[in-house]
């Protein structure tokens, strides 16, 4: 045969073995941590109608959060299949690949290193692997995962499920009995959720049994799929209903995704990360009312916490809202946490935002539930599980809430000795602190406590902006709500993109913030964010010469509104790490 004829069969080849697979779907799923864009997962569905496969593959770029890297992470890349048998869906094999960049080392030895540790993105821990067989290891998704592995798989032999994983020179196997309903899992990969919405949706019932096999951890874990209702759900700035489904692992939630109403999968959460996985590019078809699945309570256990979930009577409303417990037994010093005057949820993210599922109180709960201490947050009014309007609520409003609910938390037998911390952010501290008084609170901890009167700190936040056409259209919105301020006749107007009420606005800017502050009785820290944005740390400097014998004030380095690492150059790190809160730490336990 000559050579010409051997390419042309050669390619002929290649060409029957393509077209025996048919693309049937692409896209895109950017990946967010707490708020901050950090990568993308790429993926195509393809299905081999000779073979009988379905299998749906991506590649996966991530920055991973790593203490020794001089970046602050790692740019982690995986490149996962998952195999399905076309007619059934049933599980055949999953297979991954995975390598990092650290461009941080100057030596391959101090980079390879660098790869040693298992990193904890929920507790904010890190293990090193040469102790590992002395670490309880959680091999769930939402936990850990060694950058150390270059491969793996898992495959079924018979009646066997195979798991297979190679570090780095070094190869480990280890087989379990295939149980029925295998669902394959894997930490950053999003796509895997897309053959889960089928099994989804074909659901009879609420709830569903799964086996979830965890390629990072070679485990089986017995878990559950349960239907959570169509409901409100942010997505890219919109609120839309969306069909929504949890994964659960034992009593504990490792992920919720969010279905449209043609059956296409949206978005995926990963909670205990505050990970988030958006489809890019796409509008969903959003169903056209909600059918809410109401659960008053659960419980969700933690590494070293659990969670109880309530809604609490506050006059004509109820408020949603979430109790941490530290996982010892006992009763625990216990802090009320109070949002800034946005309307947020429980977890401190604005109810328009998907970005920052995992928000600035969701993570102080875990740290604090991590020293020994309870917590409560809740939904505002009007957001989330919470009845009432945000946009009507009153200054008398929110404080009476703040006092409901530490009457609530005396009364849990979970609190020490009925005693309640209230813990307050930006303006909602000035509502804590006039709360504290009534309660009365036992201490109270500020986060960047603004010392300058509304007006002028608006004022001050427009100077402040770098781009001076943006700072010129601020400072002309700002004039022009202060001049509607001065018309008895106007009740409304939009500042800063939101619908304000005038009256509210009046009875805030009224107050005094440093009578406020110095009329408190309790022991009080004034805790500053120097990298702070939003209240300059110089607040301290005009709060300070006010206050009196048991109260403080302290600025911690390095940290921006929501206490995570700010820099100008990358922004905001979007996690909140327990080396930064020491101090406050150590003042807990001095007044507890």
């Amino acid at each position: 045969m000559g050579r010409r004829s051997l390419l042309a069969l050669i390619l002929m080849i290649m060409s029957l073995a393509l077209s025996a697979k048919s693309l049937k779907e692409k896209g895109q799923f950017d990946l967010f941590l707490n708020g901050v864009n950090k990568g993308y997962e790429k993926y195509k569905v393809e299905v081999d109608a000779k073979g009988g496969v379905w299998s749906i593959s991506s590649e996966v770029r991530f920055q991973l959060p790593m203490p020794k890297a001089k970046r602050g992470y790692v740019d982690l890349y995986i490149y996962p299949t998952l195999d399905l048998a076309l007619d059934t869906k049933k599980f055949e094999g999953y297979y991954y690949r995975m390598t990092f960049n650290d461009f941080s080392k100057s030596e391959m030895v101090e980079a390879q290193d660098s790869a040693t540790e298992y990193i904890d993105q929920d507790l904010m821990r890190n293990y090193d692997l040469m102790n590992r067989t002395a670490q309880v290891q959680q091999d769930e998704m939402a936990d850990r995962i060694d950058l150390g592995v270059n491969a793996g798989r898992i495959v079924v032999k018979g009646q066997t499920l195979s798991f297979k994983q190679t570090r780095f020179s070094d190869s480990r196997i280890k087989d379990e009995p295939i149980p029925d309903q295998v669902v394959s899992m894997d930490a950053y990969v999003f796509c895997l959720y897309i053959p889960l919405v089928e099994r989804a949706l074909a659901m009879k019932g609420p709830t569903e049994p799964i086996n979830v096999a965890f390629a990072q951890g070679m485990r089986l874990r017995a878990g559950t799929l349960q239907f959570m209702g169509i409901e409100k759900t942010p997505f890219h700035g919109e609120i839309i209903i969306l069909r929504h489904y949890d994964v659960n692992i034992g009593e504990g939630t490792m992920s919720s995704f969010w279905v449209d109403k043609t059956g296409k999968l949206v978005q995926v959460a990963i909670p205990g990360e505050g990970l988030i996985a958006i489809l890019k590019n796409y509008k969903p078809q959003p169903f056209d009312r909600e059918e809410p699945r109401i659960v008053t309570q659960a419980v969700v256990a933690g590494a070293s916490f659990t969670e109880r979930t309530a809604r609490i009577p506050v006059g004509a409303v109820s408020l949603g809202a979430t109790l941490t417990l530290p996982s010892a037994q006992g009763t625990f010093p216990t802090v009320l946490m109070v949002p800034d005057l946005q309307p947020l949820d429980r977890d401190g993210n604005e109810p328009g935002n998907s970005y920052s599922r995992a928000g600035l109180w969701k993570q102080v709960a875990y740290q604090l539930a991590a020293q020994g201490y309870a917590s409560l947050r809740w939904d505002v009014r009007g957001v989330g599980e919470s009845g009432g309007d945000s946009e009507l609520m009153t200054w008398a409003d929110r404080v009476n809430d703040v006092v409901a609910l530490a009457s609530w938390l005396k009364q849990q037998g979970s609190t020490k000795e009925g005693k309640v911390i209230i813990l307050a952010n930006g303006l909602g501290a000035w509502v804590g602190a006039e709360a504290a008084q009534k309660i009365p609170a036992s201490a109270f901890l500020a986060v960047a406590y603004p010392a300058k009167g509304l007006l002028r700190l608006w004022r001050e936040q427009v100077n402040s902006i770098s781009d001076p056409d943006g700072r010129m259209r601020a400072q002309a919105e700002l004039d022009a709500l202060m001049g509607k301020l001065q018309e008895t006749g106007t009740q409304t107007a939009v500042y800063g993109g939101r619908k304000l009420y005038l009256a509210n606005v009046r009875e805030m800017a009224s107050k005094d913030p440093l009578a406020i502050a110095s009329s408190l009785t309790m022991p009080c820290l004034f805790l500053y964010p120097e990298r702070d944005q939003t209240v300059m740390a110089f607040h301290k400097e005009v709060l300070s010469p006010t206050l009196h014998a048991g109260q403080e004030t302290l600025v911690i380095p390095g940290l921006g509104h929501r206490l995570t690492t700010y820099d100008a150059e990358t922004g905001a790190s979007g996690i909140v790490e327990a080396k930064h809160l020491a101090p406050v730490f150590a003042w807990l336990k001095k007044v507890s």
